[in-house]
């Protein structure tokens, strides 16, 4: 790659030039594809995700894997005789001290999904610092605690709705009409509540599930003043209950992955239903746990 001189602007002030011989300049079309190229070989022997300068790894850990002591139903404390995410982290940091990159320790973190309502375990050290354990974190723009409940990424929804409903109540004063409201509020603000949907609408509470069908309703409110009720506004947007939405979002992609075999969720479709000979009515097994019956594989399959 040839080199480059670069400089800083700031205001009216140039900073001295330097020539550079890495890199391509911020917004290139080659940007993308030579990035993807540079991080192929970053694959550590644990599941991993990459997308875009992001990587996520994980693991699932057995009970035989681990030694559980101080076990209760509030606590316990977990320690491994070898950590497939520390072995991962430490490959990360070899990866990156060859490759001319830094793995920084601040900007990462860690969580542990479980059942317990706290866990102890071995923290994951990158360059001997610690990365903090967080009990929630953002994948993809999905908000997850470590008990799997969605009750964060409700309010970051509403949080992020907040400045589009505002530019709409501003669009009601400027005199636009109710048409113009609706195809707003449908290419908005829907969009950001049903994002992502199959990821977490299965296991939202009903508590956090009312939030959302209020906040349908506070905008609908907005913009038909007029009507009394909230089925006449919902007629006359030609929209249905939020849930309602959500759940067919969930369907349409449970649709996908059983028309595709080569999908990696594909085998996951299949909720072990069976059909009785005598009643003809679907008998579903029993799940172990009230998370597992929520899954998005035992409602919408």
């Amino acid at each position: 790659m040839p080199s480059k001189v670069l400089c800083v602007r700031y205001g009216g002030h140039f900073s001295p030039y330097l020539q550079s011989h890495i890199g391509v300049p911020q917004g290139t079309i080659l940007g993308p594809l030579l990035w993807n190229i540079y991080i192929n070989d970053l694959r550590p022997n644990a599941h991993h995700i990459k997308y875009a300068d992001d990587s996520t790894i994980y693991s699932s850990i057995n009970k035989s894997d681990v030694n559980i002591t101080n076990a209760s139903s509030h606590k316990a404390t977990v320690s491994m005789s070898t950590d497939p995410l520390q072995d991962a982290a430490n490959y990360a940091t070899s990866w990156c001290d060859q490759n001319s990159m830094l793995l920084n320790a601040s900007k990462s973190s860690s969580i542990t999904f479980t059942l317990q309502k706290k866990i102890d375990i071995d923290p994951i050290l990158i360059n001997e610092t610690e990365v903090s354990d967080d009990v929630s974190t953002k994948l993809l723009g999905v908000t997850y605690d470590q008990h799997l409940k969605f009750s964060k990424h409700v309010d970051t929804i509403i949080d992020k709705c907040r400045p589009a409903f505002h530019a709409m109540s501003k669009l009601r004063k400027a005199g636009v009409d109710d048409a113009g409201l609706t195809m707003f509020y449908k290419s908005r603000i829907v969009p950001l509540i049903i994002y992502a949907a199959p990821s977490w609408y299965p296991l939202l509470s009903v508590t956090d599930k009312e939030r959302l069908e209020k906040y349908q309703r506070h905008c609908l409110r907005m913009i038909y003043p007029y009507l009394d009720d909230t089925n006449s506004r919902l007629c006359q947007s030609g929209l249905d209950d939020i849930g309602v939405q959500l759940s067919i979002q969930c369907l349409r992609y449970t649709a996908r992955l059983r028309s595709n075999k080569t999908h990696p969720l594909h085998n996951y479709t299949d909720t072990g239903s069976r059909l009785s000979a005598r009643s003809g009515r679907t008998i579903t097994s029993r799940t172990r746990t009230s998370l597992a019956g929520k899954s998005l594989f035992r409602q919408y399959s």
